[in-house]
This record gives structure tokens, C-alpha cells and sequence, in this order.
């Protein structure tokens, strides 16, 4: 296992995950966003990642019951074996990673990439 690889499973087993559509039509408009984004904005960047390829889309934080107390401010990406659907969704985490500060992966052949806001 790739060590990136690694880490993400260490971060999952200590957050919960929900697959990232289902999430945000469970926890609605008011509540299903990432970070500081709206609920379309959210929707967005999710459907952009299924768009450029990816396998699997989740959402990880501490995702309550409550859908007012859910806190989201991570995307797993689960990358897909086709090179270009790859390369364009570490773009788009380039992308978001320069909007908030973080740098981007490099493609070692992981099998995530975890996106994140904070």
C-alpha cells in the first residue's frame, strides 16, 4: 500500500464517511455544505469530481444525526485506474488546494486523494 494510501486509512478510522451525494441530500440544503461553501457550491465540486473520473466521492468529519451539528471539511477522492480521469482530478485538487492554502498531491499511483479546506 502506497503510503498516502496509508494516511488516508488512518484518517478514516477516526472520522466518519459518507459517500458525498448521499450526504448532502440527507443533511439538506441548510446543512449539507463543505466548509464555508453553499449547498451548490458543495454539490458542484462534488459533481465535478464524479465528472473528471472519480470512483467514489466521500465526505469526512464528524457526521451527526443532527444535520445541524455535521462538520465537513474533507473530500476523499477514490481515484480510478484510467491515467487521464487521474491526472484531471489532481488538477482539481490543485485547484482547491490553492484556494485554501494546502498544496497539491503528486500521482504516485495512490489510490485517494483527500481534499481539504481546513
Amino acid at each position: 500500500m502506497h503510503p498516502y494510501d496509508d494516511c488516508v486509512e488512518w484518517i478514516k478510522s477516526r472520522n466518519d464517511t459518507s459517500e458525498a451525494r448521499e450526504w448532502l441530500t440527507t443533511t439538506g440544503r441548510e446543512y449539507g455544505v463543505i466548509h464555508e461553501m453553499s449547498h451548490e457550491e458543495s454539490v458542484e465540486v462534488i459533481e465535478e469530481a464524479y465528472q473528471r473520473g472519480a470512483v467514489l466521492v466521500e465526505v469526512v468529519g464528524e457526521l451527526s444525526e443532527v444535520a445541524s451539528e455535521t462538520s465537513v471539511d474533507m473530500l476523499l477522492i477514490t481515484l480510478p485506474k484510467d491515467q487521464n480521469d487521474r491526472k484531471l482530478l489532481f488538477e482539481l485538487e490543485d485547484t482547491i488546494a490553492s484556494m485554501t492554502g494546502f498544496e497539491g498531491s503528486v500521482d504516485e499511483g495512490q489510490q485517494f486523494i483527500l481534499v481539504r479546506w481546513t
